[in-house]
């Protein structure tokens, strides 16, 4: 047993992560993933956390400005307050589960699935369009092989 077994968690080794990626209406490359920090042994389950990310990659053609109007994690009314386009269509191009073997020996993966994507009038640091994500985070465990 080692110490994050002591405190109580359950230790974990990453076996994949990869990005998943979804194609938008406009051409827009969104890549979604999702990653376990914690692991917590739980009522006869587990608790996990965890965290999901997103990053867009746009054509040349619906570029903006340079650094016009970087958005703070705190700013969620502002993104909302700047929707242009919601729910632009999504096409999903790859989705790949993340997997994780847990000192249990169960196996737990993970993906992030992009659940609605809406343009907004922003652009980012190097002027790709800013778009509001939602993201899901989807588990499935497999127990340990007798």
């Amino acid at each position: 047993m080692n110490k994050i077994e002591e405190y109580g968690y359950v230790d974990f080794q990453t076996l994949k992560e990869a990005w998943s990626e979804y194609t938008l209406e406009d051409g827009t490359i969104i890549r979604t993933r999702a990653i376990l920090f914690k692991v917590k042994k739980e009522d006869g389950g587990y608790s996990f956390n965890e965290k999901s990310f997103a990053a867009s990659f746009s054509p040349e053609t619906s570029r903006g400005p340079v650094g016009s109007s970087k958005i703070a994690p705190n700013e969620v009314e502002d993104i909302i307050k700047s929707i242009k386009k919601e729910d632009v269509d999504i096409l999903i191009t790859k989705e790949y589960w993340n997997e994780y073997e847990l000192s249990t020996g169960d196996k737990i993966s993970s993906k992030a699935v992009l659940v609605s994507a809406s343009l907004t009038d922003r652009y980012d640091d190097v002027g790709d369009p800013i778009y509001a994500v939602q993201l899901q985070i989807l588990h499935k465990i497999a127990p340990k092989k007798k």
